[in-house]
């Protein structure tokens, strides 16, 4: 979807919505955050805000809107800021409502870059301590520990991702899966950055474990989760691929058969047939 073409893709019901919002002024402050990315209040039932990433020939990479919506991929909070981006890019489309307040935003970087290093330290220690998926996530990306270090503290920031998303209600909307599926894909980022082969194994099987799990807890109708397991186990493969013939082969080999034996592939055989499939790719050795 572009923004230059979103009315083609978007229910009429909702778009008519959205552009009535529009068109009556109830997109109120529009922030420019970065290069292609942009922040919207909407003025609602309540106040919402609406984030946009697009990419440089107008393409709609991402979009999220904080209201409770959950009946489709849009809402009309949405709509309303995609009307508003399209006059931003293109001023001369723009209709006449009511004036909005619009502003750049002064980068991170900037207001960063003249702070002490003790008072970084400060800041960072501060919101990791109210925010415990960031703590994990800075613990996973820069602590440097042993090979059973690393793979707790990835067991903790998985399990700090799905505290963040299931809350209360112990499940995962529809609208919130693909942020869920972003978070999570930190983790296998770290799999495919490691050098250390075998932990990138074990980290792997971890993540695709619990992404398998999620399906159980999770509305997964935009096919999130699934193309995360899809991506894992594309890793493996490469893993696998990279260390035949190694000191490594054998363990890695002995470590993808036992998890094709793990209760989490009930029902999911396609899944384990994978697993097997990558297995195979060892199969030369004959003791193997």
């Amino acid at each position: 979807m572009n923004i230059n073409n979103f009315e083609n893709h978007i229910d009429k019901i909702i778009l008519d919505r959205g552009y009535n919002y529009y068109i009556e002024g109830n997109v109120v402050e529009a922030i420019e955050q970065g290069e292609n990315k942009y922040l919207f209040y909407v003025d609602g039932s309540d106040n919402y805000e609406v984030l946009i990433d697009i990419g440089d020939n107008g393409d709609i990479l991402f979009s999220q809107c904080d209201c409770p919506y959950d009946f489709g991929p849009v809402c009309k909070h949405e709509v309303a800021a995609y009307f508003e981006l399209s006059d931003m890019l293109d001023p001369s489309t723009s209709s006449d409502k009511l004036p909005k307040k619009q502003h750049k935003q002064i980068s991170m970087q900037e207001v960063l870059s003249d702070l002490s290093k003790e008072e970084l330290i400060d800041i960072i220690t501060r919101l990791a301590n109210e925010d415990d998926t960031l703590k994990n996530n800075l613990l996973l990306k820069y602590s440097n520990g042993d090979h059973q270090h690393e793979l707790e503290a990835c067991q903790e920031f998985i399990h700090s991702i799905i505290r963040k998303y299931t809350g209360r209600e112990g499940f995962i909307r529809y609208r919130d899966a693909s942020a869920f599926v972003r978070e999570l894909d930190e983790v296998l980022e770290k799999a495919r950055n490691t050098d250390d082969a075998l932990l990138a194994i074990d980290i792997s099987l971890l993540l695709i474990e619990e992404a398998i799990d999620a399906f159980q807890y999770a509305d997964d109708s935009g096919g999130d989760i699934g193309s995360l397991v899809t991506e894992i186990f594309k890793v493996i493969g490469e893993i696998s691929i990279k260390n035949k013939g190694t000191d490594h082969q054998k363990e890695i080999f002995e470590k993808l058969l036992a998890q094709t034996d793990n209760n989490v592939f009930d029902g999911w055989f396609d899944y384990k047939f994978d697993l097997l499939q990558i297995c195979l790719e060892f199969a030369d050795d004959e003791k193997l």
